[in-house]
């Protein structure tokens, strides 16, 4: 009898547990209970929850048109609306936002420079009986360096009147930029491959690394980075690092990126290893 009693227990506990994780599937970040706060709104799934400060993954086409990004800041909890006119006063915060970020979560981004982006307002107004005001930030992915991982850290510096979130009036949103190959793949492997034959996975990830690079995991199965490169003139693939324990990557020249049906086809060797492999896009990463 005693088992039982502790099974049930055990049982009531992962409840509580799971429900404790649950997340507002409204997006507004803190959950609504006693007073309402005056915060940021999600605009996308947390990077890594349980950072002190949230930090959110954005990417965009590289293209020297400006990308207008659409973001809001809530009256967030049990009340249905703003008692009175809130101004919320926004500002971009500095480095040691993105320090302590990095530090937590053993990361490297660096301030975005100002002259990539421009923030549309620096106060915005929620209205009396709404919740929700937004704002614009504007950026010029054509500017980005590629090969690096930039975030404009975003603040609620004052409220004319209300409570400021402890935890969510400071955001960290990571612009990235996307080439024309960046998304998600189907990818296969031919029998003769090396290491990994007759491969079949969705959902593979191919990130932009550079104007005409792309990376993602060797044969998405190592923790090892595999980087292609992507001439868009001639279409030509070529294999530019892998793992150097396997050897020089040698890239035949039947290797190439097909624009019309998003195929990129890889054929190379290192070593006395051989790799074949056919990435077909199924959609945005």
């Amino acid at each position: 009898m005693k088992k039982y009693f502790y099974k049930s227990v055990a049982a009531l506990i992962a409840v509580a547990t799971l429900s404790s994780c649950l997340k507002d599937d409204r997006l507004v970040l803190d959950p609504e209970k006693g007073t309402n706060v005056i915060e940021f709104v999600n605009p996308a799934q947390i990077n890594h929850v349980g950072s002190t400060t949230a930090l959110y993954v954005m990417s965009y086409p590289v293209s020297s048109t400006l990308q207008v990004i659409p973001l809001e800041v809530s009256y967030s909890g049990p009340a249905d609306g703003a008692p009175e006119d809130i101004v919320v006063n926004l500002a971009v915060g500095g480095q040691a936002i993105i320090d302590q970020y990095n530090n937590e979560q053993g990361e490297s981004y660096t301030l975005m420079p100002t002259s990539w982006y421009s923030l549309g307002a620096t106060s915005v107004t929620i209205p009396k009986g709404q919740k929700r005001a937004s704002f614009n930030v504007s950026i010029n992915t054509s500017l980005f360096d590629l090969t690096k991982p930039y975030v404009v850290p975003l603040t609620i510096s004052s409220v004319s009147s209300g409570t400021i979130s402890t935890n969510f009036s400071k955001i960290l949103i990571n612009f990235g930029a996307k080439n024309a190959v960046d998304g998600l793949y189907n990818y296969k492997t031919s029998a003769t491959t090396s290491l990994v034959a007759n491969a079949n996975f969705n959902n593979v990830p191919l990130v932009t690394a550079g104007p005409n690079t792309v990376r993602t995991n060797l044969l998405d199965t190592y923790s090892n980075i595999i980087t292609y490169n992507i001439d868009f003139t001639t279409n030509k693939a070529t294999v530019v690092s892998v793992v150097s324990s396997i050897g020089t990557p040698i890239t035949d020249p039947v290797s190439n990126w097909n624009p019309a049906t998003k195929v990129l086809y890889v054929k190379w060797t290192a070593g006395a290893r051989q790799f074949e492999e056919t990435y077909t896009y199924t959609g945005v990463r």
